[in-house]
């Protein structure tokens, strides 16, 4: 197993990395070990930080459990590494604190030079503040972007490089530090001095205008320049990225605009935008691209996504995507879904009554559920519900579950499947009652020597697979 090391640009960047975390979590696998390097000036992004928590609780999850050829469970399985002891972020240096023109050293340039740096850069460009990123100008990015590369920490990641491992960029089109950042990166990690480096295969995911913003004349970000700025920039691409042969694989996925948009903000903790159905698309095109085997060539593999749907629906569900995705995608996410609904609807009192949990006290009983990692997996489960709920209520929906309240049998959660059978038995149990009656038939198969939180995960993982296989029938 190789590194794929996966350099999130910007704020589009770090949202594509929160959906790849929940999917893996969900026992969707990546075949490489994941190792986000995130790349934004604007520290303070809510996108950022909600993004490196999740990722770095993920973490404390994943290394509770142990897995091996011998291991059923694959909730939580891929690992999630961190490149510089504990941190996901790439720092930029001297972008604290200054506008753009202080960044450049104006002022101690020549009169021609000034002149000639204000017929690039307009008056509000130049006052422009590092704190909170580009504010949509990829001219801006693609001279402060320049210097990241000298870093101490790409320089690590530079020579840690090695045969076998991968990378894959993602970045959005219609911005300023990701449209700005993608080539020049590409450009260094292909004219690398590590030949490992240089010759690795490199994807990338770049996304078109798929959200638009409310008015806000205020701010430096306007979402009419959108398709303006993607136009522009995928005439660039062609010309410098996917047109001489320095790429393997890139990954389009785009949106028709919605009416409305996100809140207008120019970056710090407001910006925090509702998780995407793109994000997560372009999340599956991380895990796509781990899966293939590349080989030297100096084409690039062009790939889009579209749906099953003969009409664009405005709320999708499983059954609007194309084999691949649906088998890739319904089992996992309806096992996890199961397990966290379970959570949501069984208290500890009731769990601590339960067979399951009486026959192996000592272990799965109330002292467990009072453990860090029972509170880490309840923190995830929140994180991991607002991500459902955000998706469900944005433009383009998607909702492969229904909520809990809505429903009496939790095997009925998936959107749009047919209700669940159970046959002619009048005592047959039903939903939760039957969820515990299988964890109950199926501890004989934890081993008896397994930790607390393996053994948990393991009966979670072999009940909620049973159901989906025999009740579910996917």
């Amino acid at each position: 197993m190789g590194k794929l090391y996966v350099y999130a640009i910007g704020g589009s960047g770090s949202r594509v990395l929160r959906s790849l975390t929940m999917l893996l979590a969900n026992g969707i696998v990546c075949k490489d070990e994941i190792v986000p390097m995130i790349i934004d000036p604007d520290y303070s992004n809510g996108d950022l930080v909600r993004t490196t928590n999740l990722m770095s609780l993920y973490g404390e999850i994943h290394n509770s459990l142990q897995f091996s050829n011998n291991t059923t469970n694959k909730f939580f399985s891929t690992d999630i590494s961190s490149f510089n002891k504990g941190g996901f972020l790439l720092p930029l240096i001297g972008t604290s604190g200054v506008n753009f023109e202080n960044y450049i050293k104006l002022s101690m340039m020549s009169r021609e030079n000034q002149a000639f740096m204000r017929m690039l850069f307009s008056d509000t460009n130049l006052s422009s503040d590092m704190n909170v990123g580009f504010k949509g100008n990829p001219n801006i990015g693609s001279i402060v972007l320049n210097q990241f590369t000298q870093s101490q920490n790409f320089k690590a990641f530079e020579n840690g490089f090695v045969q076998g491992d991968k990378v894959i960029i993602i970045s959005s089109i219609f911005g300023g530090t990701g449209a700005s950042g993608f080539p020049l990166l590409l450009k260094t990690l292909r004219t690398s001095s590590n030949t490992a480096l240089s010759s690795a295969p490199i994807g990338a995911v770049t996304l078109l205008p798929y959200f638009s913003l409310k008015v806000n004349d205020k701010s430096a970000i306007q979402a009419d320049s959108f398709i303006t700025k993607a136009k522009a920039a995928l005439n660039y691409y062609e010309k410098n990225v996917t047109g001489n042969g320095t790429l393997n694989d890139m990954y389009y996925l785009g949106d028709v605009l919605p009416s409305g948009g996100y809140k207008n903000c120019d970056g710090g903790v407001d910006q925090q935008n509702d998780a995407h159905l793109i994000e997560l698309l372009a999340a599956l095109a991380v895990i796509d691209f781990s899966s293939k085997r590349h080989s030297g060539t100096n084409m690039t593999s062009f790939h889009e996504f579209g749906l099953n749907s003969t009409d664009a629906p405005q709320c999708v569900i499983f059954s609007d995507f194309g084999n691949k995705t649906l088998h890739l995608l319904r089992k996992p996410m309806t096992q996890f879904a199961l397990m966290m609904s379970y959570l949501t609807n069984r208290d500890v009192p009731h769990m601590v009554s339960q067979k399951w949990a009486k026959e192996r006290k000592s272990l799965l009983g109330e002292e467990f559920l009072r453990t860090d990692f029972y509170g880490w997996l309840l923190g995830f489960k929140l994180q991991y519900e607002n991500w459902l709920s955000e998706m469900a209520k944005n433009k383009i929906a998607f909702k492969p579950f229904l909520d809990d309240k809505d429903i009496t049998d939790v095997l009925n959660k998936i959107n749009g499947m047919p209700e669940c059978k159970y046959g002619y038995n009048p005592f047959a149990k039903k939903s939760y009652d039957l969820i515990d009656e299988k964890l109950s038939k199926n501890l004989s198969k934890v081993q008896q020597n397994t930790g607390a939180p393996q053994a948990f995960m393991e009966l979670f993982y072999i009940v909620t697979d049973e159901l989906c296989s025999d009740k579910l029938k996917i």
